[in-house]
């Protein structure tokens, strides 16, 4: 398999990173947007309609290409509504994927059951959504007599109540449907579900990684009896696992994403499973080695470790996911025959 990125790749990456720079917004109280760098993102950039073939406006990349801003905005710990929005592209139709373009279309996503579908109508609750606050379409699991399927659904009038996270850059909100027309889509919850574990295990491995840099930044800089923390055996020491352990999520969430459709059942948990993990371990450490002021609650290493823990619990926890990867590949012992000696 190969991992190398292409030319194009690495554009993308350099150009998001240096727009984030300059155009940091890491918080968002929960109804609000900073639209004017929204739009940018999502006209000038295209990174709303990354996914979108270009006959329908959008940029026409894949999954690899939403993995790479995906990760950049993990590393920006940036507040805008584009990881459902992106993913959207990769769900909706073609009539419907020429929305998301522009940045007109929101998409929010909620992949968890506990609503309902009758003759093209949504009931029910969605708890905790993700950009529900601001977003103008949800895309949802929902149960009918046909069975589980997936759902795009409008949420003009929709009533929701939105509310604040452990996260500042990630508000939530609790939206309640009754009888709201939705169209069923072609993609499965399932498939939805491995493709958002793979956005946001890239997300979360660019939380994991400028954690890192930003702990030996301060490693170096930082002198305590006369010399930089960075010379001290015993830290040298915790930070070389650190790096490990990024490099390990690294290439589990880089082969969940290029691997064949066929394996992404059991890849696409994995890695998100593996990154989220590895973020939570480093964005923790990296409080501790930051010492007193890793604990404010403003200061970047908090900031980091509030996105991952977030991105931990969400779409699936530690334990929820390995139930997952243990099932879909068989790992769960057969019961014995009755007969068996």
């Amino acid at each position: 398999m190969d991992f190398a990125f292409t030319p194009e790749q690495d554009d993308l990456r350099e150009v998001v990173r240096d727009f984030l720079t300059q155009h940091p917004v890491r918080s968002r109280e929960p109804g609000s947007l900073d639209t004017g760098v929204w739009r940018r993102m999502a006209a000038e950039l295209g990174l709303a309609g990354l996914a979108v073939p270009a006959e329908h406006g959008g940029a026409g990349g894949g999954l690899i290409e939403l993995a790479v801003v995906a990760q950049e905005l993990g590393r920006a710990l940036t507040a805008v509504p584009l990881l459902g929005t992106a993913l959207g592209g990769l769900l909706l139709p073609p009539g419907d994927q020429a929305a998301l373009a522009d940045g007109s279309t929101v998409v929010a996503l909620h992949l968890a059951p506990g609503l309902t579908v009758a003759d093209g109508a949504i009931d029910g609750q969605a708890d905790a959504v993700i950009d529900g606050d601001i977003a103008t379409l949800a895309v949802v699991e929902a149960t009918g007599p046909e069975g589980t399927g997936l759902y795009a659904v409008s949420l003009a009038g929709i009533d929701r109540t939105a509310s604040s996270t452990v996260d500042p850059s990630r508000p939530v909100a609790t939206l309640s449907f009754a009888g709201a027309p939705a169209m069923r889509l072609a993609v499965t919850p399932d498939e939805a579900r491995d493709l958002l574990h793979l956005a946001l295990a890239a997300e979360s491995l660019g939380v994991a990684a400028a954690s890192l840099e930003l702990t030996i930044d301060y490693l170096r800089t930082r002198h305590q009896f006369g010399a930089p923390l960075a010379s001290f055996q015993a830290l040298r020491h915790r930070v070389a696992d650190l790096a490990v352990t990024v490099e390990a999520a690294t290439s589990t969430t880089w082969y969940g994403l290029r691997a064949e459709s066929a394996q992404r059942p059991v890849v696409a948990p994995m890695a998100k499973l593996v990154a989220a993990d590895a973020a939570f371990a480093v964005t923790a450490e990296s409080i501790q080695l930051h010492g007193g002021i890793g604990f404010t609650w403003e200061h970047d290493a908090h900031r980091y470790f509030k996105r991952a823990t977030l991105n931990r619990l969400s779409h699936g926890d530690p334990l929820a996911l390995r139930r997952v990867i243990a099932e879909r590949a068989g790992l769960f012992a057969q019961p014995a025959p009755e007969n068996a000696a």
